[in-house]
């Protein structure tokens, strides 16, 4: 009699860890339904008579016929095609009212034809936007573009000084968006008590104020104190409990456990347990970026007197989470992926689609992008790209409609980054077609 031997290895519950060829399919889901449905709409532009156009009831008949011919789908697919068919046509017939009086309808056909156009080639970039085998990846456009944004927001380096450097270069032009991926709009989930001292959660209200209560008070009123590392050398300090105090007695007493964790990340430690002062490193970059002025006093100390901003302690705790992003908070994660991902797609959008063409609200619609842009963060996290834990990525779809709430255009830096985005996708495209 045989029998196989059941095996002694404990597995730990939770969920599978997702290979590329998990994801990848799932990603391309929706998007391979969306073409076919923009394609044939375009056919039936095409052949249709122009003054045909005009008639409402024509359009709903057609739409009607096109979605009896589409059944065998599973329910998603199904309710995703017919949403995404319906809002197609309700667009089309919209544009036709309110421009038939002020254009020839003959011209509003070739708007429509030429807009469906822009559109399946923004839908052929994103579903080819990488290898299935992930082969020759610095072709593709999901590296290139990672690459692209990574070294402007969340730069790799050999230490914190050469990423601090590529944060500082790029923050002339992204600072508010370097700032915003930083600050999550779920930060109420981040359980100080709770969370493991290795982790990096992001910038809450309460970390912002503090900071700029740290910039006010080192360049306005500051102590001083020897510079550890270097002799004959002073550096500005400010006690401890002139910051956290007012936090720790009216908030939370977990805050208190946090002031050595908060300090760090913003490039401070705490001295004989009541002063705080800049880190070493800190200082270097000070001092090479002229954020820090130096007085010799008369027994021949040299005095390093802060020139700061919000800037400095915000740049220095991204740097801090980019050199140890194995370690930041589920919120933080979600939050960087999800911005990157939608950076990403809106690029593609911005240059395939022309700022007129009517069809660009189905792109953004909430319904369109839960579909794509969690799937397009997992593929993000991988090691050849961001290299952080997508095992961390929430997969609650009302959780995933809240976190879109707050991304978007509402900062006008993060559209010029997109348009910036948006310029190196036309550059990147060429130089594949040409090599």
């Amino acid at each position: 009699m045989s029998y196989k031997k059941k095996s002694t290895r404990i597995e730990k519950p939770g969920r599978k860890r997702e290979k590329w060829t998990d994801i990848l399919p799932r990603y391309l889901t929706f998007l391979t339904h969306m073409r076919p449905i923009l394609r044939e709409t375009r056919r039936i532009i095409i052949d249709l008579d122009a003054d045909l156009l005009l008639d409402p009831e024509i359009l709903d008949k057609i739409r009607e016929e096109e979605e009896k011919r589409n059944i065998r789908k599973v329910r998603a697919l199904s309710e995703f095609s017919a949403m995404y068919r319906s809002n197609i046509y309700e667009i089309i017939k919209d544009f036709l009212v309110k421009y038939r009086d002020r254009i020839p309808v003959i011209d509003i056909k070739d708007y429509i034809i030429e807009f469906l156009f822009e559109s399946i080639d923004a839908l052929n970039v994103l579903r080819h936007i990488t290898n299935p085998d992930e082969q020759n990846l610095e072709k593709t456009y999901l590296y290139a573009l990672v690459k692209f944004i990574e070294e402007k927001l969340l730069p790799r380096g050999r230490n914190i000084n050469v990423i601090y450097k590529k944060l500082l270069d790029a923050s002339q032009n992204v600072y508010e968006c370097q700032r915003h991926i930083l600050q999550p709009h779920t930060y109420y989930r981040e359980k100080l008590e709770d969370s493991d001292s290795f982790e990096i959660p992001g910038i809450s209200p309460k970390v912002y104020q503090i900071i700029n209560n740290i910039t006010s008070l080192l360049n306005l009123d500051p102590n001083f104190g020897n510079f550890p590392e270097r002799e004959n050398h002073e550096i500005p300090m400010i006690l401890k409990a002139d910051i956290f105090n007012p936090y720790i007695d009216s908030i939370a007493n977990a805050e208190e456990n946090a002031v050595g964790q908060i300090s760090e990340r913003i490039g401070l430690r705490i001295i004989d347990e009541i002063f705080l002062a800049p880190r070493e490193n800190l200082v270097e970059i000070m001092l090479e970026n002229n954020f820090v002025r130096t007085t010799t006093q008369s027994d021949g100390t040299i005095r390093l007197l802060p020139q700061l901003s919000n800037e400095t302690l915000i740049l220095y705790y991204l740097s801090f989470a980019s050199q140890r992003r194995g370690f930041l908070t589920k919120e933080l994660i979600n939050w960087i992926s999800m911005n990157f991902a939608f950076l990403m797609y809106m690029g593609i959008l911005k240059w395939k689609l022309s700022d007129q063409n009517i069809f660009y609200p189905i792109f953004k619609d909430l319904q369109t992008n839960e579909k794509i842009l969690p799937y397009l963060m997992k593929l993000i996290c991988f090691p050849n790209y961001l290299g952080i834990d997508k095992m961390k990525i929430r997969d609650s779809p009302q959780y995933r409609k809240e976190i879109f709430n707050f991304i978007g255009s509402q900062i006008d830096n993060l559209k010029d980054f997109i348009n910036e985005i948006a310029m190196f996708c036309e550059k990147f495209d060429k130089e594949r077609k040409n090599n």
